[in-house]
């Protein structure tokens, strides 16, 4: 029973650890404006690559931590990727959807290393690597006709 508290203790403290690790990105659903505001606090290298149905906007920071944030062409993020040494402050970057990861996060008690939301309004995958974290998650309703989730990684 002990064990099975300390797994849930751990999975809740590498949530709020990822919560309360860096600055506040664009929010899932959020408008561009948000993105580039993002790319200024987090005092990252960025580049925008413009795809068909959707601009890609990508941010390097000093410790190699890499967000992409995919903006449609109304200019509102659909999916958010990314990856690092650190996690992002994985909840600022859900916006309204944080609370539901939370709530995941501390009701899973098997894999503290992985979490994931499977859900119609939400896709999430939150991955605690050897040396790192890696992520992404996405609104399936507002990626654009024609887009292909496989391509945004």
């Amino acid at each position: 029973m002990s064990m099975h508290l300390g797994r849930a203790s751990a999975l809740l403290a590498a949530a709020l650890a990822a919560v309360a690790s860096a600055p506040a990105q664009a929010a899932l659903g959020g408008d561009v404006a948000s993105v580039l505001r993002d790319q200024q606090s987090l005092q990252a290298t960025h580049s925008v690559t413009p795809a068909a149905n959707y601009d890609l906007y990508e941010s390097i920071t000093a410790d190699g931590m890499r967000l992409r944030e995919y903006v449609d062409r109304s200019g509102k993020v659909f999916g958010i990727t990314w990856q690092g040494r650190r996690s992002p402050d994985v909840a600022a970057l859900l916006g309204t959807h944080a609370a539901r990861y939370l709530e995941e996060a501390h009701a899973q008690r098997g894999n503290h290393h992985v979490l994931t939301i499977n859900d119609a309004d939400l896709l999430l995958s939150v991955v605690r690597l050897p040396r790192g974290w890696r992520g992404q998650a996405y609104l399936p309703s507002a990626i654009p006709a024609g887009v292909n989730r496989a391509e945004l990684k």
